[in-house]
């Protein structure tokens, strides 16, 4: 068997059932062992794109996600993506291909910027970005190898992991039985009970508690054991960006999103508060500012399985628990059956007066040009449960994330940690081949639309159900916003003498061979939406708004 059949079936026997690639000849044997293999392969018109989609495919569907690319330019291409999975902690495995081991960089143990044509020595650039990176120089090592960039990418917390695969390597013959294989280590974590006891204590103590959650509970499946924990103890709850689509914002203990772009008046429910349990949430800087001001009443309790995140906060950190957040709250449940809590009823009441008096949209934003705010709240209320919201970097990311209030069970995936712009049409794709049955409400700028527009072509050829909303707001309006601010009004790169703003939409959906809608009156958005969403083919939506729009500053303004 071919070093590259036995990939391919590897990948088959971890139920692998899509792939992200674009061929090249240096990927040559692999990409022939997945034709034959019967995966199947999405082709992307860049690899910059192939790790969004295998991200986003990998936290839709809880499973690892995969790319092909081939040497040289091709990995290099993929370093984008590559960094967007690593920082948002998603399971992707990149397979490169490569040119012949000796005339590799790698073989030549020589201080060479490059030996053969196409040629870059990968593993040493994206070590710093992965959790396994590995050059394979031996036939023999492949199941090795491949057992543990499996582990590494799905253990603990998860992340991406690289294998570089020579042709040569991918085209030599192996005795499968002669393989030898890789012994996971068993780093289960394991949670005290006198921790757990002194936790129950302080929340029994505890005036204002208040539970933020991230991701984490998801990477950890642990969704039933975290509804279970808040009806259990009826605690208010804020997440981070990534974790806000955990439970519908109409639970009556979910009080949306924290964090600088956040709910108008998460920050003086965090100021508010006595005691802090972080769950699975990495208490990042925009969530809790730089010198954590935002939770200064309050002992911090942080449950997370990357110690390191822990280490960071340092003494910000009144208790920590390094640990699984699925045993931790299946540990906790169980301890905490037969104990009564405290009622909660004025801290829960203040919350929810807040909550009442600071809607995000109000009867004045229903206005032209439209308001983004009124927009999404429409685009929001209009979804239902198999409807997932993608967003990248800019006006659409802010917003999105504070007015949807996911109510119906809608998924979110988005640029989270990286706030990366041009991630939206790669990452719609993979949660369209993640779940094609649903409807993905891909919303970007049209700064953002050019960084990967030539995925377009992947939506119109595949046919997704894709609604591409495109937010024409005259180009980089947070950009400018940000430089209005801190420069006079000074700008650099984000005027109309640059280029920015001067699309024309429409002839891009038609160059793209897509159905072209446009919105801009706010009075008719509502039917819009309605007709276009019944549509089962791909659309492209402009969408004109407001480019004096203003994002709401939680952390300064309320």
């Amino acid at each position: 068997m071919r070093v590259a059949d036995y990939i391919a079936n590897f990948l088959i026997a971890k139920d692998v059932k899509d792939i992200f690639m674009l061929t090249g000849y240096g990927a040559m044997y692999i990409n022939d062992a997945i034709e034959i293999s019967g995966i199947n392969y999405y082709a992307t018109r860049n690899e910059a794109a192939a790790p969004m989609m295998a991200e986003a495919y990998a936290r839709l569907k809880g499973k690892l996600g995969v790319v092909c690319v081939t040497a040289g330019p091709g990995a290099t291409n993929a370093l984008p993506g590559l960094a967007e999975a690593f920082v948002d902690s998603a399971p992707i495995m990149i397979i490169s291909g490569q040119v012949e081991t000796e005339h590799t960089t790698y073989n030549s143990k020589l201080p060479l910027r490059t030996y053969g044509t196409a040629e870059i020595n990968i593993i040493p650039i994206v070590k710093p970005l992965t959790k396994y990176a590995k050059f394979l120089d031996n036939p023999n090592d492949v199941q090795y190898v491949l057992e543990k960039a499996y582990h590494a990418a799905i253990s603990g917390r998860p992340g991406p992991v690289w294998i570089d695969v020579p042709m040569d390597i991918q085209n030599s013959i192996i005795d499968i039985d002669k393989l030898r294989s890789y012994n996971s280590p068993n780093n289960k974590l394991t949670i005290q009970s006198n921790d757990l006891d002194f936790i129950l204590k302080k929340i029994n103590s505890a005036k204002k508690p208040l539970i933020v959650a991230g991701q984490g509970v998801r990477q950890g499946k642990a969704e039933d054991q975290f509804k279970k924990f808040l009806n259990n103890f009826k605690i208010p709850v804020l997440f981070s960006r990534l974790g806000q689509d955990l439970l519908p914002h109409n639970h009556p203990y979910v009080y949306g999103q924290a964090g600088l772009k956040g709910s108008k008046y998460c920050k003086k429910i965090m100021n508010s508060s006595d005691l802090v349990l972080s769950l699975g949430c990495r208490l990042a800087p925009q969530l809790v500012g730089l010198n954590f001001e935002a939770f200064d009443k309050a002992e911090i309790i942080m449950v997370d399985i990357d110690k390191a995140e822990i280490d960071k906060l340092g003494d910000s950190i009144n208790y920590s628990i390094n640990s699984d957040v699925k045993l931790f709250l299946e540990e906790i449940n169980n301890k905490s059956s037969d104990i009564s809590f405290p009622s909660w009823d004025n801290w829960i009441n203040y919350c929810d007066d807040l909550k009442r008096k600071n809607p995000m949209v109000v009867e004045s934003q229903e206005k032209n040009p439209i308001d983004l705010y009124y927009f999404m709240k429409i685009l929001g209320e209009l979804s239902h449960n198999r409807n997932v919201l993608v967003t990248d970097a800019g006006s659409n990311y802010y917003v999105g994330g504070t007015v949807w209030n996911f109510e119906k069970g809608q998924r979110e995936i988005c640029s989270g940690t990286n706030a990366a712009m041009g991630t939206t049409i790669p990452l719609a794709i993979g949660c369209a081949v993640a779940e094609p049955s649903f409807q993905i409400l891909a919303v970007t700028g049209d700064g953002s639309l050019e960084l990967n527009i030539q995925e377009l072509k992947t939506i119109s050829h595949y046919s997704y159900n894709i609604k591409l909303f495109v937010i024409n707001n005259g180009g980089y309006v947070s950009m400018k916003k940000w430089q209005d601010d801190v420069f006079d009004g000074r700008r650099i790169d984000t005027s109309e003498s640059t280029g920015a703003g001067t699309l024309n939409l429409k002839k891009i959906a038609d160059a793209f061979d897509l159905d072209y809608i446009k919105i801009d009156d706010y009075k008719k958005i509502n039917d819009q939406l309605i007709e276009l969403m019944s549509n089962p083919n791909p659309v492209f939506v402009e969408v004109v708004t407001d480019n004096q729009q203003s994002i709401v500053e939680a952390f300064r303004d309320y």
